[in-house]
């Protein structure tokens, strides 16, 4: 029983490494487990003890023969008779069943999490920077009739520009909309999906030409801008010290991922575009009248930002009075250059006397991540997996964007979550089963059996996969959780089914007999325990209501495994150990145990 739990516990080690969004969504579940089973190997040696000592006085506690699994056992005791003799072709069979499992993996696609379905959509669109207010309400007016003439929209919250409080470094260009959706059972037939209704949304919202547009969902928008400062599921940046290369080689790779498959919303972060009142001063002319740089600076600060000059009261309240440029004078040379400076002897100057004033266009963002300028490219997935979409899209960019020397560039995103989830999986995974070999070792004494039990692991993959493919879901974060899972459930049933042979052995039996009947005896046991995980989480994997996502693959694949992971160890791991037998060495580690 303890080396059980341990085995189990062992497995969940990989899940409390997980970091930022996989962990705070996975450790929860694996320290629940743990705690689960601490408990329950606490409750088994102290209270259940007590329990039946009570129980075993007043009711026949013996094990009841019943009759549907005594035919159960008769004829899995038939399937071993009859494999006995063929077990090479049944290993061969398993081996290919397995390859066969391992080139299909790729065809599954992968991705960081299944995309979470929240009942709405996060509609953003960032027109050019110099857009007026006026111009962004005429958008999100249109964009508005758009979204309501549909059906499936029960109402569109709307944002234009930026908080009055300031806390969003937004302009009067940027435009949100929040898109409150029915219930999926309210929906017309020709939207299935989630996907195809925004699909159908954004062909009617291509009448903007060249205007970015984003499909998203609230806390999805919030979660991918918090990972690489991008409004979107993958994140290209291209660092370097030019704005106008990285302007042109973001609208390049913007241009190459558009023609990738599965791309939808892609866009390159617009830096230049800002209208600008560009003032030269003339240092010499202002030397000659006495003046400084400071002078000119004062007096364009007071005409375009404004200078109190007096107070008002109200009652107990202070208002100050600022005097400056009306707003239709804030935008042109000419105005600027009729701006009188005072002169120290007295006498004022004009502004355009002493600087070059002209209007151009400027950046109107800088993005630096490491101390280095960015310029950043988004585009988001539809119709495929994140994974697969992401690799074609690398090829593409480095087969038709070359970066001239001094610039680099960097994916991020969910893309680059999914990289380092799996990346650390990579390594802990092997140190994880490496620890429950040698608790297998400790049980046994064995590297013989101790690797037999994990041989069997493998085989879960098969109906993990399977149950993947069956869904119609991608390898996620979320899955590579119940293939650990089903890790710790698989040995377990190893290690009952080989504990009971040695049992079997010890009391007199002889070897070969007790490779059949220690299975046999542990067959019910074994189906409890696949049943009760498996049926657990069945309707977890059936479930297609809002929420059930990213627990989906987690269910899928441990159902599915723990059928394949069952059946391979009740066949293999008999024909295994008889075949181990035959060895005089094996023979007597198996007695010995």
């Amino acid at each position: 029983i303890l080396f059980s739990k341990a085995i189990i516990i062992m497995a969940f080690v990989p899940i409390f490494t997980f970091q930022r969004v996989e962990g705070k969504m996975f450790s929860p579940v694996a320290l629940t487990l743990t705690f689960a089973l601490l408990a329950a190997l606490v409750l088994t040696l102290t209270f259940l003890p007590a329990v039946l000592s009570l129980l075993v006085v007043r009711y026949d506690m013996a094990e009841k023969h019943i009759a549907w699994m005594e035919r159960l056992r008769d004829r899995y005791r038939g399937v071993l008779h009859w494999a006995a003799p063929r077990d090479k072709i049944i290993f061969a069979l398993s081996i290919a069943a397995l390859i066969v499992t391992g080139a299909l993996v790729p065809r599954l696609g992968s991705e960081f999490l299944p995309k979470l379905d929240e009942g709405n959509i996060w509609l953003t669109v960032q027109l050019a920077p110099s857009a007026a207010m006026a111009t962004t309400r005429k958008v999100e007016a249109n964009i508005r009739n758009i979204m309501l003439s549909y059906p499936e929209v029960r109402q569109v919250t709307s944002e234009t520009g930026r908080p009055d409080d300031g806390t969003d470094a937004k302009g009067p260009s940027s435009l949100q909309m929040l898109i409150d959706l029915k219930p999926r059972g309210e929906w017309r037939a020709k939207f299935p999906t989630k996907e195809a209704l925004e699909n159908d949304m954004r062909s009617h919202v291509d009448f903007m030409p060249g205007v970015p547009t984003n499909f998203s969902q609230v806390i999805e928008d919030s979660v991918e801008e918090s990972l690489s400062g991008v409004k979107g599921e993958i994140s290209v940046k291209i660092f370097g010290p030019d704005l106008a290369v990285l302007e042109a080689l973001a609208d390049r790779t913007s241009r190459v991922i558009a023609a990738v498959p599965g791309a939808a919303d892609v866009a390159a972060i617009k830096v230049g575009g800002q209208t600008e009142l560009r003032a030269v001063l003339d240092r010499a002319a202002m030397a000659r009248l006495g003046l400084n740089p400071g002078d000119a600076n004062a007096a364009i600060q007071a005409a375009f930002g404004g200078a109190v000059v007096g107070a008002a009261y109200e009652g107990d309240r202070k208002f100050d009075i600022v005097v400056r440029f009306d707003e239709g004078q804030r935008d042109a040379a000419d105005d600027l250059g009729q701006l009188q400076i005072p002169l120290p002897a007295g006498g004022t100057v004009s502004m355009g006397e002493i600087a070059q004033i002209d209007v151009r266009m400027g950046a109107s963002r800088i993005s630096r991540e490491g101390g280095g300028r960015n310029v950043a490219v988004k585009a988001n997935v539809s119709g495929r997996d994140q994974g697969g979409f992401v690799t074609d899209a690398q090829k593409a960019v480095a087969a038709q964007v070359k970066l001239p020397a001094g610039y680099r560039m960097t994916w991020g995103g969910q893309f680059e979550n999914q990289q380092r989830a799996m990346k650390r999986l990579s390594i802990i995974v092997p140190i994880a089963l490496l620890g429950i070999f040698a608790l297998l070792f400790g049980a046994f004494k064995s590297v013989r059996f101790a690797a037999v039990i994990l041989a069997m692991v493998p085989f879960t993959m098969i109906g993990g996969m399977a149950a993947l493919g069956l869904a119609g879901l991608h390898l996620s974060v979320s899955a590579a959780v119940g293939f650990i899972a089903v890790v710790g459930i698989s040995v377990q049933n190893g290690v009952v089914m080989l504990e009971h042979v040695t049992t079997l052995i010890s009391e007199g039996m002889s070897i070969n007999k007790a490779i059949i009947e220690g299975p046999v005896d542990r067959l019910r046991p074994i189906l409890m325990t696949a049943l009760m995980a498996g049926l657990g989480l069945l309707p977890a994997a059936l479930s297609t209501g809002i929420g059930s996502e990213t627990q989906r693959p987690f269910a899928c694949v441990i159902v599915g495994g723990i059928v394949s992971a069952t059946l391979f160890m009740l066949v293999l791991l008999p024909l295994a150990l008889r075949r181990l037998s035959r060895s005089d060495d094996a023979a007597q580690e198996l007695a010995a145990v």
